[in-house]
């Protein structure tokens, strides 16, 4: 099968009208194997008395966000549509944004999923994720 006089599979070449439109509206792939997802920057770190999650997500709001701990999975997720329009005397634009994303993390065994606090701030999502009281306990065998 042909596409534009080319068989499918080969390298395609557009016009440099339509390659300079699109290459302005989606960002630069490394390879045609590449896709273009969105997954947010996360740092983890280990406290002594808590779990301390930092997700960097900018141009979302606290109400666009969801999170929840289910079977010892802790899942953040959002979305943010978005519509914009542009007006000029001879044309108007208008496009239309959907941006969704979601993380899971499984949690550790001493996490307590009871105790986790999230805050936003300037795009940046706040987790505290509490550990478990260690209830450590021994019990001496004897040997007979």
């Amino acid at each position: 099968m042909k596409i534009f006089g080319k068989a499918l599979g080969k390298a395609i070449k557009f016009p440099p009208f339509i390659d300079n439109f699109v290459d302005k509206l989606l960002p630069k792939r490394k390879n045609d194997n590449e896709e273009l997802v969105t997954i947010p920057s996360t740092n983890i770190s280990d406290g002594d008395v808590a779990f301390d999650l930092s997700v960097a997500l900018p141009g979302l709001d606290k109400k666009d966000i969801h999170i929840e701990v289910v079977d010892d999975y802790l899942t953040i997720s959002g979305t943010i549509d978005e519509s914009k329009e542009e007006r000029n005397t001879n044309w108007v634009r208008k496009e239309f944004i959907h941006n969704a994303f979601y993380r899971a993390f499984a949690l550790p065994k001493n996490a307590d999923p009871e105790k986790v606090d999230a805050r936003m701030k300037n795009g940046l999502l706040k987790l505290k994720i509490g550990k478990k009281e260690s209830v450590g306990t021994s019990k001496h065998i004897s040997v007979k």
